[in-house]
């Protein structure tokens, strides 16, 4: 499982502007809101978008 911030779609919950996506498997994935994004989500985009910055600053 990869989560990544974005700001592209839908929260698959309720319909306001994703936050998250998490990526799965088979080209599948789920979006989230702020509000609906379980914190296991938020904690790995966290890890991700830090890691994808310290390969730019190379």
């Amino acid at each position: 499982m990869k989560a990544v911030k974005t700001h592209v779609g839908r929260c698959d919950t309720c319909g306001e502007p994703a936050a998250y996506a998490q990526l799965l498997s088979g080209g599948r994935s789920f979006r989230f809101c702020e509000q609906h994004a379980p914190l296991l989500v938020k904690k790995q985009a966290a890890a991700t978008s830090s890691t994808s910055n310290e390969d730019t600053k190379k």
